[in-house]
């Protein structure tokens, strides 16, 4: 009796046992999936507003709104026009937003997930006045896909972003790189093409400078003249592509721009709309100023001349260099 008292008791702690096990990896498997599927639902056809707190400026937002069919950039008492396709890009990062995992569970991680006050970006998205969502946006990981597939070949990198939802203390990892998608400086979310043209169209560039150096550069045929004088058809060609789609990113304050705009560049030709394309320079400070017609709402400027000098070249820009003669070479001619 005493030894079928003992089966009975092994096989009970053997049952409680596995039952315990069990219990274990469910709890734990229980824990790790217990997040949200969806930490908030963006419809990107009617998202009116998205403001922006950044880093360490809590006090300083800036606003991206809707009007119409277009966006404003809104902050310090200023309004910018914006670009939709950056926009549009915003909202549909926000729309595919999906937690993958857990990376903390409590405010002792935000520090070191960045996605404390100071440290993480505040990002709130407004519907008509409504918020649908309000996250704080922290650290970028950035990591290699290692897989057998990429053996041998340049390998994949995996980015993620930590994002903690306002009212949740749980930071979330997500796919893509919300972070560097945000930030305090409007320069971010504007136009930055200076002008944009096809070069197969263009017939007619007028340069217009100060002084006696304007010039004329016509195409006739499929060769360019510059004032009735046959250009090198190689640096035409490259001062041509180097303008097809000029861009820059920085932008001239409205209390730094000058009144008169001395320099000038026209591009007609068939089957396209005239582009107007007028620079300036500030002496004092140094200063390079250059706006278009095709982007009215952007005046660009900065200390470095680059985006001036490329858009106004001299006249040597389309000949060809002539080579310098040396004394050695002048010698053996005589």
């Amino acid at each position: 009796m005493k030894t079928i008292k003992n089966k009975t008791l092994l096989i009970l702690f053997m049952i409680l046992a596995i039952i315990a096990v069990i219990m274990f990896f469910y709890d734990r498997n229980k824990g790790e999936r217990s997040f949200k599927s969806e930490l908030f639902t963006v419809d990107s056809s009617k998202v009116t507003s998205i403001i922006i707190y950044p880093k360490g400026k809590t006090n300083i937002p800036l606003q991206l709104a809707k009007t119409g069919k277009n966006w404003e950039i809104k902050t310090n008492n200023k309004t910018y026009p914006a670009d939709s396709l950056v926009i549009q890009r915003i909202v549909s990062a926000l729309c595919h937003v999906k937690p993958e995992r857990v990376a903390g569970t409590g405010k002792a991680n935000w520090k070191d997930l960045g996605i404390t006050d100071s440290l993480g970006i505040h990002v709130v998205v407004e519907q008509s006045s409504k918020t649908i969502a309000d996250m704080w946006i922290g650290k970028i990981s950035i990591t290699q896909d290692n897989n057998r597939g990429n053996y041998g070949r340049n390998q994949n990198m995996i980015i993620k972003s930590h994002v903690r939802v306002v009212g949740d203390d749980r930071v979330y990892v997500v796919d893509g790189f919300l972070s560097m998608m945000f930030g305090d400086q409007p320069s971010m979310y504007r136009n930055r093409t200076v002008f944009r043209f096809d070069k197969n169209l263009a017939a007619r560039l007028t340069f217009m400078y100060p002084g006696d150096s304007s010039f004329m550069l016509v195409k006739n045929g499929t060769h360019w003249l510059l004032n009735d004088q046959p250009v090198d058809s190689a640096k035409t060609a490259n001062y041509l592509n180097s303008i097809t789609n000029t861009m820059n990113s920085e932008f001239a304050d409205d209390g730094t721009q000058p009144f008169v705009f001395p320099y000038s560049l026209k591009i007609d030709g068939n089957d396209m709309t005239a582009i107007e394309v007028h620079g300036a320079i500030s002496p004092d400070p140094k200063k390079y100023f250059v706006k278009s017609t095709f982007n009215p709402s952007a005046v660009f400027g900065s200390s470095n001349p680059n985006l001036f000098n490329q858009v106004f070249p001299g006249k040597d820009k389309f000949f060809e260099t002539k080579k310098k003669i040396t004394k050695s070479r002048l010698s053996s001619i005589g």
